[in-house]
Parts: structure tokens; C-alpha cells; sequence
């Protein structure tokens, strides 16, 4: 067991084996590229209007093998996400570079607040020691993507400052590229049975972005919208302690565990 990044008892393993946090990934995705040099780098770099589910599929992977892998698995995958990361620069339509520690703190910080507040919905409230421990579990976390553990807040709350100050800031959402690339990832063109759920994405998006950010980027929570998502919480609230271990938790925490 000690050969894993993260020992089986720690924050990140506790939160992130819920297979329930995927409901915060369109919230995060659409956060993460609401800063333009985000969005300018996955428009130029991705296929992220026609190959939706693949990029999800390749994002989810490279999480798991970090928080649930062995560390000889998370410097393998550290060394391929660096080869990646080295053709993702560019200066149009905005200057971008996937080696930028500020928006490489942002991604990170966009994981950590939907994550957390996810857990915290669904499954049950975290302690500040826990928050904390989980604040500094992710920070090392973000070194295998690139970034410092030592850039940026120190401390949950210098972090929860940073996040707040972003969202108020003139950062997010700045660019019509923001916009853009917003949509379509809330709306991919591909699947077309994904793209016909979009309805709903859009809806969770709507009710799960935060202010201003939600509204710089055109979406607009609704009575139809509000409605369905607090019927959604409630019921969700209630079942998800209730599934079983292979339906409740990811796959890759399974294996971990042996199960």
C-alpha cells in the first residue's frame, strides 16, 4: 500500500473514489475555460467539439491514475502530460502556455471547489481539518500536471481568497473565445446522443456555475432549471449513501482497494 502517491486513508482517495463527482465535471470544464488562456489553448489543441467523450475519458484516466495510482504510474503519466504540455503554447487569439502557472492554478482550483462542494451535497459535510488536509493533498496533486505545490495560496484559506477573487475579477469570462468554447463543451456535436442530453447539461451548468462567471458566459438559470436541480439534490442525496460499492465508487479506486 505505500507505494501509492496518496496513502488509502486520505482526503483525496475519501472524496474522489465518489463516482457522484462527476456531476461537478461540466461545472469545472466550463470554469477552466472561462479563463482565455485555457480556452485559447484547448481551441487550438483539442478536439473538444467532436471528440467530447474521449477528452473526458482521457481527463477522468489521468486523474485516477495520480490519486488512486502508484507513483511509478503517476511519474509515467507526469513525464507524458510534460511531452504533452510542450506543443500547447501559442499567441493567438491570446497569448497561452500549458506550462502557465497561473492558469495551471486555476484548473487546479476549479477541481478542488467542485469536487469538494459536490462531496459536501451529495454525501456529507467535510471539517476544516479535513478541508485543509484535502487542500494540501491536492496542491501535490497539481505537481504532476506542472504545477509548484509552492505557487500560489498556502493555506486553504489564502486559496479560498484566490478563488473568490478570481470570480469577481476581470479574468474569467473576458475573452468571446470564453463564451464560445463554454458552449461548446456544455453542447458537444458529438455524440449525438450526448449532444440530445444537452438540455440537461446546459441545466446543471446553469445551476451549479457561480456568479458573475455564469452570467459573462451566457448562461441563465431558470425556474424549470432551478426546480429540476433541487428535486435532482434531494433525490440524489438520499440514494447515492445507498448504492453499492461498484455502482457508489470509480473503478480505479476499486482496484486500488483490491476489490
Amino acid at each position: 500500500m505505500s507505494g501509492f502517491v496518496f496513502p488509502p486513508d486520505s482526503q483525496i482517495w475519501r472524496i474522489s473514489r465518489e463516482n457522484a463527482l462527476l456531476l461537478g465535471g461540466p461545472a469545472a470544464a466550463i470554469l477552466q475555460v472561462a479563463h482565455p488562456e485555457i480556452a485559447a489553448g484547448v481551441a487550438a489543441h483539442s478536439q473538444f467539439r467532436s471528440d467530447a467523450l474521449g477528452r473526458l475519458h482521457r481527463t477522468l484516466e489521468a486523474i485516477y491514475i495520480v490519486t488512486f495510482g502508484t507513483r511509478g504510474e503517476a511519474e509515467r503519466l507526469r513525464n507524458h502530460v510534460a511531452a504533452l504540455h510542450e506543443k500547447v503554447r501559442g499567441g493567438r487569439p491570446v497569448p497561452y502556455d500549458a506550462f502557465s502557472p497561473d492558469a495551471q492554478l486555476w484548473v487546479l482550483a476549479t477541481l478542488i471547489v467542485t469536487g469538494t462542494w459536490v462531496f459536501e451535497e451529495l454525501i456529507q459535510p467535510l471539517t476544516p481539518r479535513e478541508r485543509e488536509a484535502h487542500y494540501r493533498e491536492m496542491r501535490v496533486f497539481g505537481s504532476y500536471f506542472g504545477l509548484d505545490p509552492e505557487y500560489g495560496p498556502r493555506t486553504l484559506e489564502e486559496f479560498q481568497k484566490y478563488y473568490d477573487d478570481m470570480l469577481r475579477g476581470p479574468v474569467l469570462g473576458s475573452h468571446p473565445l470564453c463564451r464560445e468554447v463554454a458552449w461548446a463543451v456544455a453542447k458537444p456535436r458529438k455524440p449525438v446522443w450526448l449532444r440530445a442530453l444537452s438540455m440537461l447539461t446546459v441545466g446543471l451548468v446553469a445551476e451549479t456555475l457561480p456568479s458573475p462567471v455564469r452570467e459573462r458566459l451566457g448562461f441563465r438559470s431558470t425556474a424549470g432549471s432551478s426546480w429540476g436541480f433541487r428535486v435532482a439534490r434531494r433525490v440524489l442525496r438520499a440514494v447515492v449513501p445507498l448504492l453499492p460499492a461498484r455502482l457508489r465508487f470509480t473503478p480505479r479506486y476499486l482496484a486500488a482497494q483490491g476489490g
